[in-house]
């Protein structure tokens, strides 16, 4: 999920992971992403907002119930306009920590943590060494996360996960809409069973 919004004094120098990764291409995002992603918070960061949709099919209603051993990493639920808060924070090994929850009625919880790995590539790892690594590129503006491979790291080695056992290419965009305000969007697409997620919402920074 995505990143910062204040005017981002808090991330100094624009000496993060992402402005290494897009190089000059990181110039065309807008100014106010890269002052969300420019480098690691300091302090925690909390984020609050809607989501407008909120779908999974019925395969991907299968994956996040495979996928709960490891963290719950997939949500199986449906809506419209559920609120939602977003809370980053750094932890020892460094990275990113992402806590989103969801406000059904029975309060959902999904935490991963985006970081790079030993070869400096952008991943974003979920529970017992599952992850998927990340390609990063700036459009119109906005910021774009691509899965690549998922896989399973184990001592520090990641091992390839096939693509059908996976539920789709992961594709999230953050796009800045003024004013503090940002949207967030979320698309999971199987080669084989077509769309299985896709959430967006509005989201704006409300850190004390």
């Amino acid at each position: 999920m995505q990143a910062v919004c204040k005017s981002h004094e808090s991330f100094g120098d624009e000496a993060g992971l992402l402005p290494r990764l897009l190089g000059a291409n990181w110039y065309r995002l807008h100014p106010a992403v890269r002052a969300r992603f420019a480098r690691e918070p300091e302090k925690p960061v909390l984020y609050k907002g809607v989501m407008e949709v909120v779908h999974c099919s019925s395969a991907g209603w299968l994956f996040a119930q495979l996928t709960r051993l490891i963290g719950n990493p997939l949500a199986a639920h449906r809506g419209c306009n559920i609120a939602m808060q977003v809370l980053l924070t750094q932890r020892d090994g460094g990275g990113v920590w992402w806590q989103r929850t969801y406000g059904f009625a029975r309060p959902f919880t999904v935490i991963s943590a985006k970081r790079e790995n030993a070869k400096g590539q952008l991943c974003e790892y979920v529970g017992m060494g599952f992850g998927m690594r990340l390609g990063v590129f700036a459009k119109d503006g906005a910021l774009h996360f691509i899965s690549e491979r998922y896989f399973w790291e184990v001592a520090g080695i990641q091992i390839p996960l096939p693509h059908w056992l996976s539920p789709g290419q992961t594709h999230v965009i953050h796009t800045d809409l003024g004013g503090g305000d940002f949207r967030f969007t979320i698309s999971m697409d199987h080669h084989q069973l077509g769309r299985t997620f896709y959430q967006t919402g509005l989201f704006r920074e409300v850190t004390p």
